[in-house]
């Protein structure tokens, strides 16, 4: 009797088997087309955007043409010039002709606006009218008479022969005057005395403390020859000038021969700021 159970149980052995390998081969084949088709949809969704994107690009070139149009020939020919000089920048200098195949385009020079020349005012001497006597310093000394020869923007102005400061800011103040003997005809700094010279001088409208109101910017001094009179005396500088300052020139005499010639003696400022 016991011989007789042993075969359906090592039947059924067998039969458990081949279900758990039908089952495992089952599982395996589903999780292989489960990839499978994950694959696919990835693929089909990169495609996807790949058209979207060339779909905006075609939009987009399509609605930047009309608007090239209307901008005209000169601005497209200068997107040309901007897309040529890029294509250049990239190529060394000694291939660019042989690569455009032309001559390079000459650089289109801007017309600059009146806005960025510095502002000035050159003063030339009045040959109209005379010298005349003015006290600095306790002493007197020999103002020049001047006209405006050069003006340009509103920050200098001349009053009383004087320069009048509008703007703050850092000027080049430059000045000469030419001396000669009262018998010579020519222009020059006419005076026999063994030097000769000025003063260029500041007068300030604000004054702090116990300051001093008038400042010498600059002096200048010229020896002068006995036989043949004739000297300039140039000088100049950089300063800063509040609103309201005056600039003035005066020779330290009480007399003194000068030419009156705008193109021999003059005074003038330049605005740098």
């Amino acid at each position: 009797m016991p011989a007789m159970s042993t075969g359906p149980t090592r039947a059924d052995g067998r039969r458990l088997s081949w279900a758990v390998v039908i089952l495992t081969l089952a599982t395996i084949t589903s999780s292989s087309l489960s990839a499978l088709s994950l694959y696919h949809v990835l693929a089909l969704q990169a495609e996807v955007e790949g058209l979207r994107t060339e779909v905006s690009r075609r939009r987009e070139e399509q609605l930047s043409a009309p608007v090239e149009s209307v901008r005209g020939p000169e601005a497209q020919q200068q997107d040309n010039r901007n897309k040529a000089e890029q294509t250049s920048s990239a190529v060394p200098p000694e291939l660019g002709f042989a690569i455009s195949g032309r001559q390079p385009e000459p650089p289109i020079l801007k017309k600059r606006s009146l806005e960025s020349f510095q502002p000035c005012l050159q003063m030339m001497a009045d040959s109209k009218r005379q010298v005349f006597q003015k006290e600095f310093a306790l002493e007197t000394h020999t103002g020049v008479p001047w006209q405006t020869g050069l003006k340009r923007g509103e920050a200098l102005e001349e009053d009383q022969d004087t320069i009048v400061v509008k703007e703050e800011g850092f000027f080049f103040i430059y000045s000469q005057v030419e001396h000669c003997d009262p018998p010579v005809t020519e222009v020059y700094y006419k005076d026999s005395t063994f030097a000769m010279g000025h003063i260029v001088i500041r007068m300030k409208k604000n004054v702090v403390g116990d300051e001093s109101q008038h400042v010498v910017l600059f002096r200048c001094i010229q020896s002068m020859n006995l036989k043949f009179p004739y000297n300039t005396c140039y000088t100049g500088g950089i300063v800063k000038l509040e609103v309201g300052d005056r600039v003035e020139l005066l020779i330290p005499r009480s007399t003194a021969n000068i030419s009156l010639d705008g193109d021999s003696t003059y005074l003038g400022a330049i605005k740098l700021d």
